[in-house]
């Protein structure tokens, strides 16, 4: 698993190179290169699906769900609150918007990693705070919550105690069904608002 993270974050390291060479696009402010390659070799862009479950059935406000599949897949099964955004549209205005509202987590999640590694990446690029990404995505999420696996060997009280939070959660999501039964009915994504900033008034006169 750490070898996976290694290439992927060379991976990252290499299409960084690649952005800091590009041409700055419409005049958008961009992070510094050198901040941005460090953030790649840190780990603390990454949430585990227990922390981001706990957050749904907390009904966290501060958090929102960036959904980067395909939109067939969307509609097939959804994190409750999560918004679909495909990965080429991330970056168009009214989605910079969305992803600078203040006070707000935003998680990126896809499949697996590499699709929202590279979201990350290229919105990080234009320095959108409070960003982070799902490790293992909707695939490690079905793994870990919908497909509970008992606690091997002797277990610690903490080993137990996450064990009966995922099948708790499991139940929160698909009810009291097979420990192996996927979700098939999504949740309804709720209507996230987008926060404006008030227009500057005008000082008057002029030359």
């Amino acid at each position: 698993m750490e070898r996976k993270y290694t290439i992927l974050t060379i991976l990252l390291v290499v299409l960084a190179l690649g952005l800091v060479i590009l041409p700055k696009k419409n005049g958008r402010k961009e992070s510094d290169p050198k901040a941005l390659l460090s953030a790649i070799t840190e780990k603390s862009r990454y949430l585990s699906v227990d922390q981001v479950t706990h957050r749904i059935i907390e009904n966290d406000p501060t958090l929102l769900l960036i959904d980067l599949r395909p939109a067939d897949q969307f509609k097939t099964f959804a994190l409750p609150g999560a918004i679909n955004i495909l990965p080429d549209s991330l970056l168009t205005p009214s989605n910079l918007e969305l992803l600078n509202q203040p006070g707000k987590d935003k998680i990126l999640y896809s499949n697996s990693d590499l699709l929202s590694e590279k979201a990350w990446l290229f919105c990080s690029r234009y320095e959108v705070n409070r960003l982070y990404v799902m490790k293992g995505g909707m695939n490690e999420w079905f793994n870990t919550i919908i497909k509970v696996k008992d606690a091997s060997g002797t277990p610690s009280s903490t080993d137990l105690e996450l064990v009966s939070f995922r099948n708790a959660a499991r139940q929160y999501f698909v009810g009291s069904g097979e420990t192996n039964a996927a979700p098939v009915t999504p949740k309804v994504a709720e209507k996230v608002v987008v926060i404006r900033k008030a227009p500057k008034a005008s000082s008057g006169g002029g030359c």
